[in-house]
């Protein structure tokens, strides 16, 4: 009889986790809280609209990627019922404007480059820099055949050896961010777009690293966006023989002593919030951390390093985002892949916003119907933002749900005082906060991603997801590795079940 794998979240972790359990030749059942599962790759319609949650693009998502062939094997791309899933590629990361001036950071590096030449031939020793960082950011790989403390010399030689040009770009940039690298620029412009997509205070290699993801021809999105996505999991996993429970929220992972070692404990299987005890031979948590070391089960268990991030929050700090988005009932060319640009100043929980982006849904025929467009526009928030939404939320929901409406509509306003041409044509479709993140998926201070790295933090920050007191359990999801999103989330879950299968003394290999 096949041992029993009880898995905790039904996102991209815990999804990844239960294929490959069934693939190991294990039994798994999945429990997710929400009536759907996929965590927060995930989408939802308003008025014939689609609007997405999760996917701006997948690292090494390209079949000349190793990587692809697991991209493939758990749904994300590859085919759908013998029809190819096309990643739509990006023509460009983002555009920033500043006093009339604009530049666009082009996936075609060359004509990035020369333009930024154009614009700044005083910074050409950066930007020369910069691009030739970039160039080799393009070698990034996203380790996938095994965890790497799990890997061989032979494995782990060549893995470094196709790399190398990374490393020699992150040694560059070494204890650089964003801030320092937009110091180093001499024009205006440049000083404020290198600030624009990701906070100040993040590395410049994360930046560096997602842009080569892009230029490299692998960072495209899968047609039909994050909500397929998660449903073509979830098919690929029952076709498998795993069993998935929606609207089962967990209350307890269930412990009993391990006999004959003393201080160990074995994690007997879980209790569900309806009373109703279930039982296994391995838990596999791949639900937000800090929930997990604080609801499911005691902190004492919570790794090492996992409580020196959450108690060091001025190295490893958190970030969320304001999320609003509009019907617009023309197609809007022009409004482009994302664009930031100065605005008249308004508060949005407290804190002044003078400076917004756009970014026009209209590379997928999924996101709006024919002739129309659907328009995000979105607002990085740290904690004391997360708090004010939180607090207005549990205190008075309709003043909540009023502050939402507020704001799209002094942000409605600014878009229709960049683009003029657009005035009445765009509509309040929907808006979410750092607290639905929190509500929705038990999101730590409503991160939809993992700590923001550092100069203060470690550039390898990196989580076993071993517990050993507790040897039948074993982590998986993102906040066990630095930023990376899904690729992290998606490989955690297949080291979870290798550390299981090596738990048993058994091949790590899991076979097709």
């Amino acid at each position: 009889m096949a041992q029993k794998i009880i898995i905790v979240g039904g996102g991209v972790a815990g999804l990844t986790a239960g294929i490959y359990a069934q693939k190991a030749g294990f039994e798994s059942v999945v429990y997710e809280k929400n009536p759907v599962l996929g965590g927060q790759c995930t989408g939802w319609k308003r008025q014939g609209f689609y609007i997405d949650n999760c996917i701006t693009w997948l690292t090494n998502g390209d079949p000349k990627f190793p990587v692809y062939k697991m991209w493939k094997e758990v749904g994300f791309l590859g085919d759908e019922n013998g029809n190819p899933i096309m990643a739509r590629q990006h023509d460009a990361f983002w555009t920033s404007e500043l006093d009339g001036q604009s530049y666009t950071f082009w996936a075609d590096l060359d004509r990035a480059e020369r333009e930024m030449l154009e614009l700044s031939p005083a910074d050409k020793k950066e930007i020369k820099s910069f691009f030739k960082a970039v160039r080799q950011c393009e070698h990034l790989l996203v380790p996938y055949t095994a965890p790497m403390d799990m890997m061989n010399l032979w494995d782990l030689t060549k893995l470094g050896l196709s790399m190398l040009p990374v490393g020699l770009a992150m040694a560059k940039y070494k204890n650089c961010d964003l801030n320092d690298l937009a110091e180093r620029f001499k024009h205006p412009l440049l000083r404020k777009a290198f600030k624009d997509y990701l906070p100040g205070d993040y590395l410049a290699s994360i930046m560096m690293n997602a842009y080569a993801s892009i230029s490299n021809g692998g960072g495209g999105v899968p047609d039909g966006g994050s909500f397929k996505v998660a449903q073509r999991m979830k098919a690929i996993y029952e076709k498998l023989g795993g069993v998935c429970h929606a609207s089962s929220p967990v209350k307890e992972i269930l412990l009993e002593d391990l006999p004959g070692k003393k201080g160990k404990k074995r994690a007997k299987g879980i209790l569900l919030e309806s009373g109703e005890e279930v039982l296994g031979d391995f838990v596999i948590p791949s639900c937000d951390t800090h929930y997990l070391f604080h609801n499911l089960l005691d902190e004492r268990y919570m790794p090492p390093r996992l409580k020196f991030a959450y108690e060091h929050p001025e190295a490893h700090k958190n970030g969320s985002t304001f999320h609003i988005v509009y019907a617009c009932s023309t197609p809007a060319p022009e409004i482009g892949r994302r664009t930031y640009f100065e605005c008249r100043p308004f508060d949005l929980a407290g804190v002044t916003i003078s400076r917004l982006n756009m970014k026009n849904y209209n590379k997928d025929p999924i996101n709006a119907p024919a002739g129309k467009a659907l328009i995000e526009v979105k607002v990085l928030e740290k904690e004391p933002q997360f708090l004010y939404w939180k607090n207005l939320r549990e205190t008075d929901k309709a003043a909540y749900d009023a502050a939402k409406r507020k704001a799209g509509a002094d942000i409605l306003e600014r878009l229709e005082e960049r683009v003029p041409s657009l005035k009445g044509k765009l509509s309040y479709l929907d808006a979410w906060t750092p607290y639905t993140y929190t509500r929705y998926c038990n999101s730590y201070y409503g991160n939809f991603m993992t700590f923001i790295t550092t100069k203060k933090s470690s550039n390898l920050f990196n989580v076993k997801g071993t517990i050993p007191e507790i040897p039948n359990l074993f982590l998986a999801g993102q906040w066990l590795s630095m930023p990376g999103g899904l690729p992290m989330a998606m490989t955690s879950g297949k080291f979870a079940i290798q550390r299981i299968l090596r738990s048993l003394g058994k091949s790590i290999k899991i076979e097709p």
